[in-house]
């Protein structure tokens, strides 16, 4: 999977999770929690994400995916392992 396809993944699944937001409005460098998600949205976009690319997560890598552009970079790592 290239960073392309998980971009438009995690922006799919980021958009799924927060209301009133389209994929493609969702800036690179926006904190997710400025999107509105809360501690139990943010919990199931990381569920999501783990089920999604079939990887699980480490507690404290959660610090890692405060953008879409942290997250991208994050997925890639574990998805190319």
């Amino acid at each position: 999977m290239n960073r392309q396809q998980i971009e438009t993944r995690l922006r799919e699944i980021i958009a799924k999770r927060v209301r009133n937001i389209s994929s493609e409005s969702i800036d690179m460098d926006t904190e997710l929690t400025a999107l509105g998600l809360d501690s139990l949205g943010f919990s199931w976009l990381l569920a999501d994400i783990e089920d999604t690319f079939e990887f699980v997560m480490q507690g404290s890598d959660i610090l890692k995916l405060k953008t879409l552009s942290g997250a991208i970079d994050y997925v890639e790592n574990h998805v190319s392992k």
